[in-house]
């Protein structure tokens, strides 16, 4: 008795917190029921597409948008408990290692024609013990930068410095202690030459040596900037340029202030080249999906180069097909499209989530606290150390 006891608090926990997901709306059974991370403005466009689905294939479609923490916290529920209500979820790449365990190893063979088709590198990242995620979207980072002022954007780290000193104060990084800055701060540490796992390796020390010469030059609101309050403070003439995702120069166009005077470039190279690193949403079907057949018979529809170039075209998304272009080929977007070959998974690894902390504590000591880069690299380093002994230990 006890043992169906704790079954059914798993199952009323699941039931909780899907019903929260789902904005207390249960749908009925023979409809799939997907979570996805939408926009309000994204969500009429979508709709119409899943409706060009549902007249295909005569499945019904519910979509329920949400918030990827919500989304996480919805297929962690129905993993435990062991049944579900969802058939389709889409997860931040940055969080797939962690979620690989609760949903399906999907069925190469009848996703062949889709996964043919898209970057290899994109696929790369939904691989765990087999394939369990695809891209619905990407994105990755830009160098977006004021052609009022600088004219042409800095190239190298060396012309980003120059371009410090002559205008200081007005050089944004977003240095909140979040994902973010991770996505801000690998980008240096690859280009390089570092592994982007390993704090203390020779590429790590050269990009912290790098921060450490500009952050006398930042913004001091970088402390605290995000995607929003960064792109904010650029449209007020603060700054003078920033590292963003491709949202930003829709924004940007909305206002009037791009192209004419905003503008994106590729990320200033390194030693080793550039890199950017590999954002967006990627599809996984629940272990305990009810309509596994019919959800993936909905993602090879939502992978399909129509589907794609819709989604593209009417959202502004980025393909990971490689015969799709990016954000529909808009040249607002030309800057994002030229580190399309420079863009890069983090690491795949259920530990992730630590060593992004690790890199974002390390860079807010040297940019905000004047620590040296090989102490604040080392302190990091042993850190991690000790967390994964500590793991060992208990496992």
């Amino acid at each position: 008795m006890a043992g169906w006891g704790a079954a059914g608090a798993l199952r009323a926990m699941a039931t909780a917190v899907v019903l929260l997901v789902l904005g207390g709306c249960v749908p009925t059974g023979d409809a799939l029921t997907i979570a996805i991370a939408l926009l309000p403005s994204e969500l009429g466009p979508y709709r119409e597409i899943v409706t060009a689905f549902e007249r295909e294939t005569g499945i019904r479609v519910v979509v329920v948008p949400q918030q990827y923490p919500d989304i996480r916290r919805a297929l962690a529920a129905e993993a435990a408990a062991g049944e579900g209500t969802l058939d389709l979820v889409e997860l931040d790449v940055y969080s797939l290692a962690p979620a690989a365990s609760r949903v399906g190893r999907l069925d190469s063979a009848r996703l062949s024609g889709e996964v043919e088709a898209l970057e290899p590198e994109t696929v790369r990242a939904g691989t765990f013990d087999g394939l369990r995620f695809l891209p619905h979207r990407v994105s990755w980072q830009a160098l977006v930068y004021d052609h009022s002022v600088l004219g042409a954007p800095p190239a190298t780290w060396d012309e980003l410095l120059a371009v410090a000193r002559a205008h200081p104060g007005k050089i944004g990084l977003k240095g909140a202690l979040y994902e973010g800055l991770t996505c801000d701060v690998l980008p240096f540490v690859w280009s390089a030459g570092g592994s982007g796992t390993d704090l203390d390796d020779a590429g790590a020390r050269a990009a912290f040596g790098f921060f450490a010469e500009l952050a006398p030059y930042l913004d001091p609101r970088s402390a605290v900037f995000k995607e929003a309050t960064i792109a904010e403070a650029m449209a007020r003439g603060e700054l003078v340029l920033h590292l963003n995702w491709p949202f930003v120069m829709s924004l940007y166009a909305s206002e009037g202030l791009a192209p004419e005077r905003f503008r994106a470039a590729p990320i200033p190279a390194g030693p080793e080249g550039r890199a950017t690193v590999l954002g967006g949403g990627y599809l996984g079907v629940p272990i305990n999906a009810p309509h596994r057949d019919e959800a993936l018979a909905f993602v090879r529809f939502l992978l399909s180069r129509a589907t794609q170039v819709r989604l593209a075209k009417e959202l502004g998304w980025f393909s990971a097909r490689q015969d799709v272009p990016f954000g529909g080929g808009a040249p607002l977007l030309a800057g994002y499209a030229a580190m399309s070959a420079r863009v890069r998974p983090r690491p795949e690894r259920v530990d992730y989530p630590r060593i992004s902390r690790q890199w974002q504590r390390a860079f807010r000591r040297v940019a905000f606290e004047g620590v040296a880069p090989d102490r604040a690299l080392s302190e990091g380093q042993r850190a991690l150390e000790r967390a994964a002994n500590a793991t060992g230990a208990a496992g």
